[in-house]
């Protein structure tokens, strides 16, 4: 048995030590188990040794190295923190998506006035990108995702903040809906579907697959100009190409700032350089762009047959005004019939989802209750009612004709909620869009969309009169 002073016994404690961290880093599970038990039985003999050393006085340098040993075996063993330099950083790397983007920000920004004035206006408004965090939240990690398996430049995943503000129940007076603000004749070009149950210009995943195969199309149409490709998404390619062509034959130059075209377009992509800058230049600017998480917010399920949101709703446990939320491209109580549909809900919900979606018949996907034809009923009435298409209501209910008779039961939607697109829009704040019918009055339009008169005659700069023509688009801000 080993037998020393007390400064051999901490030298061989050193020895132990080292010898166990070693097996720590460099064996595998297995042997370091051997190792901490060949280790524990050392110690023990150890001890015993040392208490069979004569009484002797120790001096200093012996005390401190005692001290020191025995520091050592009680700390607990804490990995070192690896900071990764900024030139080798991957994408996945930040813990910031604000980061991530600005990271990879490559379209060169100008010294100019119209970015300057841009520049200025969002460093004097600090808190609308405290606002637009907030509403791209949910949604700016895939956004960036799925820009980068492009390889596109990151400056895009900005361009809603221009486009929408980053709303995705926004509409423009001009009819533009969604986060891209898609057109419908772009969209149904871009096969972004449109239909009674669904507008996929307002979907986060299909209107983003439809933007990115916008933009790659305007990319390779206009010389691989970025800036041109920008500014083709805001006023159309016809515009942007007839511009370039008259530069062409009169020997100017075709990039975006020789360009003459439309004043919306010409504040546009200044308005997105302006952000891309402001982001890229934040700490210098004493600007913050509140940080969201860079891990997915959402997980995608690809559902094969027609599902109610309230059920959905109740096995995400989640609120059902938050399925509407983060599927915006739904118009009504459920997904549609006779199509497939990717549901967006929280990750954190994922797992009790699932569980719940597969242990439930498809049959069951749908809850419905009984109505009874009356008097003066028709389908399309009934439709209305219920919030059901008549082609849905008559395949639902196996009917040949629009023909019902007094007496008949009909399977109809348990609608028990409130919680439709438009309510949604009135809590993000949207625009939306109202062409005069025959019949209306200001007053009537104010109740549809609980507006106060006033306010309608303001945004749209009404004569005193009130006088309005069949057709004419009014703008309601929600």
């Amino acid at each position: 048995m080993y037998q020393g002073n007390l400064a051999q016994c901490a030298a061989y404690a050193v020895f132990l030590l080292t010898l166990y961290q070693f097996s720590r880093r460099n064996l595998l599970l297995t042997e370091d188990f051997l190792m901490k038990k060949i280790l524990s039985l050392s110690f023990i003999l150890l001890l015993t040794a040392c208490q069979q050393t004569p009484n002797t006085t120790a001096n200093t340098e012996t005390t401190n190295q005692a001290q020191a040993v025995n520091a050592a075996l009680t700390k607990p063993h804490v990995e070192p923190e690896v900071n990764i330099p900024e030139s080798i950083k991957r994408p996945e790397d930040y813990a910031d998506v604000w980061q991530r983007i600005r990271s990879q920000l490559t379209i060169e920004v100008p010294d100019n006035e119209a970015v300057a004035k841009w520049r200025e206006y969002y460093l004097s408004h600090p808190n609308f990108m405290v606002t637009i965090s907030q509403r791209a939240e949910p949604f700016l990690y895939y956004i960036v995702e799925e820009i980068e398996k492009r390889n596109m430049p990151l400056e895009l995943a900005l361009l809603p903040i221009v486009e929408s503000a980053y709303l995705p129940y926004g509409v423009s007076s001009m009819s533009a809906a969604g986060l891209w603000q898609f057109m419908p004749v772009s969209a149904k070009r871009f096969n972004i579907e449109q239909n009674w149950w669904y507008d996929g210009r307002r979907d986060i995943v299909e209107s983003t697959r439809g933007a990115l195969d916008y933009f790659e199309f305007f990319h390779d149409t206009f010389d691989e100009d970025w800036l041109n490709a920008v500014a083709a998404f805001n006023s159309g390619e016809g515009r942007v190409g007839r511009a370039i062509r008259k530069n062409e034959r009169a020997n100017l130059a075709t990039d975006f700032w020789s360009l003459n075209l439309p004043e919306e377009t010409t504040h546009f992509v200044p308005k997105l350089l302006a952000i891309a800058d402001i982001l890229k230049n934040a700490e210098a600017l004493n600007y913050s762009f509140t940080p969201i998480e860079n891990k997915p917010a959402l997980a995608i399920f690809e559902l094969e047959e027609q599902l109610d949101l309230s059920l959905a709703a109740e096995w995400a446990n989640v609120e059902l005004a938050e399925i509407y939320q983060l599927n915006p491209g739904l118009n009504r109580w459920a997904t549609a019939p006779d199509s497939n549909y990717q549901l967006l809900l929280p990750v954190a919900a994922t797992n009790t989802f699932k569980e719940n979606l597969s242990r439930t018949d498809k049959k069951d996907w749908l809850r419905w209750q009984r109505y009874q034809v009356k008097a003066g009923d028709s389908l399309g009435k009934i439709g209305a009612l219920h919030n059901i298409d008549v082609a849905a209501l008559k395949k639902l209910n196996d009917l040949s004709s629009d023909m019902i008779r007094i007496g008949q039961e009909l399977a109809v939607p348990v609608t028990d909620y409130k919680a439709y697109p438009l309510a949604l829009a009135k809590l993000n704040g949207s625009q939306v869009t109202h062409k005069v019918k025959r019949g209306d009055t200001l007053w009537d339009i104010s109740r549809k969309y609980k507006v106060k008169v006033h306010d309608i005659v303001r945004w749209n700069n009404l004569p005193s009169d009130g006088f309005l023509k069949l057709e004419q688009k009014l703008k309601i801000i929600l």
